[in-house]
């Protein structure tokens, strides 16, 4: 019964998720109703599959509940980036802010505090180190970049250093490749790209091979 109401629930979420990323870019995806209809069919897809996905890996725990509002706030995050090219606050905020009441749930069941106070400082250093590569160069990375950082680095800490490090590596190295194809499309090493989409990819699929 579970796996079907996670898959039930994933797919009325898509909708939602398209919704969310409108709010925040306060802007319609696009003037046609068949193209929301269809990105929100798209995100259903996309949503029931990841959280069926989580539950396979985490099972019936406090720790899925993390890890769906991740995919989702993740797929609303992608959305802006695409569409807009923007990673706004409120939404990098929420992706935070429900992984810690998340990740607290958790840690009030398994009894694990360490790990919650080992993902916050993680979340912590690496928005920190994340602002200093922003400072250092700013044309290649932006505020919303930085802030991302820090609330993947939340979720991967909960996963001890292993995890944590795995994840970034995998999200940073995911990034690097698509800058490379980009850069050999465009025939511009300096060319822009919305990058939360792949740093969300890699994070999240490093967190169900934690």
């Amino acid at each position: 019964m579970v796996p079907w109401v996670v898959g039930a629930a994933g797919l009325l979420a898509g909708p939602l998720v398209v919704l969310v990323a409108e709010r925040a870019a306060s802007s319609l995806l696009a003037d046609s109703g068949r193209l929301r209809a269809f990105v929100a069919i798209g995100m259903s897809a996309v949503t029931a599959a990841s959280w069926l996905a989580g539950w396979t890996r985490f099972g019936t725990t406090p720790l899925l509940a993390a890890w769906c509002w991740a995919c989702a706030l993740g797929c609303s995050l992608a959305i802006t980036d695409l569409r807009w090219r923007r990673l706004p606050f409120p939404l990098v905020a929420a992706l935070t802010g429900g992984g810690i009441v998340a990740l607290l749930g958790a840690a009030a069941v398994d009894g694990r505090w360490g790990r919650v106070g080992f993902a916050c400082g993680a979340a912590a250093v690496v928005f920190t180190l994340a602002g200093l590569v922003q400072a250092w160069a700013p044309d290649h990375t932006g505020g919303g970049d930085t802030a991302l950082y820090g609330a993947v680095a939340l979720y991967l800490g909960w996963f001890g250093w292993e995890g944590l490090l795995r994840g970034l590596l995998m999200a940073s190295g995911l990034t690097a490749v698509v800058a490379l194809a980009v850069a050999m499309c465009s025939r511009r090493m300096n060319s822009r790209f919305p990058a939360g989409p792949s740093l969300l990819t890699g994070a999240l699929v490093s967190m169900l091979m934690a």
